[in-house]
């Protein structure tokens, strides 16, 4: 085996209660809706392939910065999260497996029709288990509730199978400018 998990059994937390599923579907029993104190883990056993992916959940700057360091293979930043999330996003998605944070998605968006889903990580020890998926999702439904009509992702060149596959993006034609190295 590869170190990696099979696929998990995921608790999206959209607000109170927490709303349970599981992957793939057919996979593990339905559990009946939790209480918020059993989703931080207080007094509940949890098994290691639990998740719980929560829309604007509550993080630390620091966990961010480190998940965003190792998926994005960067030195390690202090870059102030909540602040920039305040300022320029929609929301959030975070996903936490024993209240570590395993999984960070932001949606940027224009304060209207378009959101921009940016920042999709899944740390390397929770890969390969729906977590990703898991986290676009939850950003569709909220873009939706929230009367977004079009939700964008731009994604490197080795991803057009989760996002166009797994997602279900669309594929488009778009534009780029590095504005590192064009004048």
């Amino acid at each position: 085996m590869s170190g990696r998990l099979p696929r998990a059994h995921v608790q999206l937390q959209c607000g109170l209660p927490v709303q349970e599923f599981s992957f793939p579907p057919a996979a593990c029993p339905r559990p009946a809706p939790a209480e918020r104190s059993r989703v931080a883990f207080v007094g509940m056993r949890v098994e290691p392939d639990v998740f719980v992916c929560q829309w604007r959940g509550d993080f630390e700057n620091g966990e961010v910065n480190r998940l965003h360091a190792e998926g994005f293979e960067h030195p390690l930043l202090a870059i102030d999260w909540r602040t920039q999330l305040d300022r320029h996003s929609l929301g959030w998605v975070c996903a936490r497996r024993w209240n570590q944070l395993v999984g960070f998605l932001n949606v940027a968006w224009d304060d209207g029709a378009h959101a921009f889903i940016v920042d999709t990580v899944v740390s390397r020890s929770a890969r390969h288990a729906g977590i990703g998926t898991e986290l676009v999702s939850v950003a569709t439904q909220q873009a939706r509730r929230a009367g977004c009509e079009w939700l964008h992702v731009d994604f490197e060149g080795h991803l057009p199978g989760f996002y166009l596959g797994a997602c279900r993006f669309a594929e488009t034609q778009a534009g780029l400018i590095n504005l590192q190295t064009s004048g």
